[in-house]
């Protein structure tokens, strides 16, 4: 979610400071001391469950501990609360996660759970980010899941029905990266007869949060299947071509042809997930779109087109969805702002404060037709 579009809402005032850890707490808030109010990630809806692997043991002890998004009770200070920036937080969250990681605590969960559980608890307990968050991480896991059970299905003549192809524009701190491939991971690949193939390129502009997202994902242990990509911004606030960005990195990693003109052979994009700078979701769709990377199959997933108005991304995927028999079938699910739930009155006689108003939603799209049918409009 970009500071600009949050100064045009009216709703918050960017706090900016020179000290690292100066809003979130001294060290006797480390939470180094055990579970007690911690904040666990949510396993993949029932419809997905037969497709769990052997580690389902582990998850569903983490399951167990979870609780839904909009039950959770913030104790972070006003401060840090929904929308608020300070400098530096990204590091902070970090150096909170590494900490914790090599704690004892951390030893009985997953590396890719305990590292979005941390997440999780700091940014309701400490400072809110703009991560997905628990409850839009299952609703995106889920349809992740579904798309790779519907290639399978679809494409068992495809050379290339086993390569299963993940974008992410807008990688921030590795979050929704750790949960695509938390997902990807939880397949029970032998009891389905799957040689799945499944690998995430992600991209960021910003070099600091790149940098953040890698170590992250190192620390969930998924670094050989996801690729964070740096993409260039100039001083006019354009960005580099995002598409030839990821043709590059596909072909350096696969070879062969990447979005060749036949739909059932070429590597293009099996998932994308759209949540970087609101203002570049259409752009930069399009510009995938005319590189030949969407395909027929392609599922687009759009975080923050509700709560963030994104009408002209909206707009344009219904104008498809209309077109002849129907270029895209698209769904908007509603969810709450990613560490709404609720705040608490601080026990100083004050009611909490319920959050649940800053209401978003998840564009979710799967493309039906090739793109050379409408690749000529955009």
């Amino acid at each position: 979610m970009d500071k600009k579009l949050i100064l045009q809402h009216n709703i918050i005032e960017i706090i900016m400071s020179d000290d690292l850890f100066g809003c979130f707490g001294s060290d006797s808030d480390n939470d180094d001391d055990g579970d007690d109010g911690a904040v666990a990630s949510i396993d993949v809806d029932a419809n997905v469950k037969d497709m769990k692997s052997s580690q389902s043991q582990s998850q569903s002890q983490s399951q167990s501990q979870s609780q839904s998004q909009s039950s959770q009770v913030v104790a972070r200070e006003e401060s840090c609360g929904v929308l608020s920036f300070h400098k530096n937080t990204e590091q902070s969250l970090l150096v909170n996660v590494r900490n914790n990681m090599n704690s004892a605590g951390a030893t009985s969960l997953l590396p890719c759970e305990g590292v979005l559980q941390e997440i999780d608890k700091y940014c309701f307990r400490k400072h809110w980010m703009m991560h997905i968050g628990p409850e839009k991480k299952r609703m995106i896991q889920d349809t992740l899941l579904n798309t790779i059970q519907k290639k399978m299905e679809n494409h068992t003549r495809s050379p290339n029905k086993n390569k299963f192809i993940c974008v992410e524009l807008g990688t921030y701190c590795g979050y929704s990266s750790i949960c695509l491939a938390q997902a990807s991971a939880s397949l029970n690949l032998d009891e389905l007869n799957l040689d799945l193939d499944f690998h995430l390129f992600t991209v960021e502009i910003n070099p600091e949060f790149a940098k953040v997202a890698r170590e992250m994902i190192q620390l969930a242990q998924v670094e050989d299947i996801v690729t964070v990509l740096d993409n260039d911004l100039f001083m006019d606030g354009s960005t580099g071509d995002v598409g030839a960005l990821i043709r590059d990195a596909i072909a350096s990693k696969y070879g062969g042809d990447v979005g060749d003109e036949d739909a059932d052979t070429f590597m293009g994009i099996d998932f994308l997930m759209i949540d970087h700078d609101k203002d570049s979701y259409l752009p930069d769709l399009q510009r995938l779109e005319r590189s030949g990377l969407i395909r027929r199959g392609t599922c687009v997933v759009a975080d923050n087109v509700l709560f963030a108005r994104i009408d002209e991304y909206v707009n344009y995927m219904k104008e498809l969805g209309e077109m002849g028999e129907g270029i895209v079938t698209t769904v908007t699910k509603e969810a709450s702002v990613e560490y709404s739930g609720k705040m608490q009155g601080a026990g100083q006689g004050q009611d909490d404060v319920d959050l649940d108003v800053f209401k978003d939603g998840v564009g979710k799209s799967r493309y039906c037709m090739f793109h050379q049918f409408y690749l000529a409009r955009v």
